[in-house]
């Protein structure tokens, strides 16, 4: 059963992994194209797309520390998933961890011979029950780590399409039927479409030069946020179950 642990935490820590990256490029991508647009706080720097606000005469971006936390933030949780899939993936690679067979002949007293075949759970190059310990603990927090993570994400995302709605509704003046369209049947990948083309920096020397589908780069990173999320949900999983089944090889 620990070689069958094994092998899945050599699959999700890389899952992890490869879903905190596309988490930190896809939101740095967004951050970088709308940080000098969306920047039109004369007090402090609110060129983040998360958290964006409609105002009276412009669309100002949200608190630059939303967008740091969205580029940087899961540089801890991602660390530890390099470490500890590194040490899982070598241990599978070379064999270690798996089922020890032996062999054994019994001779019965009519003279005919028995081979028994057994396999040790436990063997000399399996992990110590002790780690599984320190392992539980570090995935837990993480796991909370990156619920945190993915749920700020989230709601600077709702806040920003929400607000947009808003900001649009103006821009058009729209009146009559548009605005239920606008506010409940179209989709936040929609409304970011119109944003793309729509927005413009009030700074001449800083205009943006050519677009980004910003509905394509907030969706992948919602998306790999939660899934990460769920990623290290199945790594406590499964460290809580063999915490629990090796306390007593603890004690």
């Amino acid at each position: 059963m620990s070689y069958s642990a094994e092998r899945a935490l050599s699959y999700l820590y890389p899952f992890t992994i490869v879903s905190s990256v596309i988490c930190c490029i896809t939101s740095a991508v967004a951050w970088s194209h709308w940080r000098y647009v969306l920047n039109a706080c004369p007090d402090t720097n609110c060129g983040c797309v998360l958290h964006s606000r409609s105002t009276y005469n412009s669309f100002e971006g949200g608190n630059i520390a939303y967008c740091h936390y969205a580029t940087y933030g899961l540089l801890l949780p991602l660390i530890f998933a390099v470490v500890l899939g590194i040490y899982h993936g070598y241990r599978i690679c070379i064999g270690k961890g798996q089922r020890k067979s032996g062999h054994a002949t019994i001779r019965q007293r009519s003279g005919d011979m028995i081979v028994v075949t057994t396999e040790s759970e436990l063997t000399p190059d399996g992990l110590s029950p002790y780690y599984w310990l320190p392992a539980t603990v570090i995935s837990l927090i993480m796991a909370i780590y990156q619920l945190i993570y993915a749920s700020v994400f989230t709601d600077g995302f709702e806040v920003t399409c929400k607000q947009y709605r808003e900001s649009l509704l103006k821009e058009i003046q729209g009146v009559g039927n548009i605005v239920p369209v606008l506010k409940s049947r179209l989709s936040c990948a929609a409304i970011f479409d119109f944003m793309d083309f729509l927005v413009e920096s009030i700074s001449y020397e800083r205009r943006r030069y050519g677009r980004i589908n910003t509905a394509a780069c907030l969706y992948f990173t919602l998306i790999f946020a939660w899934l990460a999320v769920f990623s290290w949900l199945s790594i406590c999983v499964i460290n809580i179950v063999h915490l629990r089944r090796t306390r007593a090889a603890r004690v």
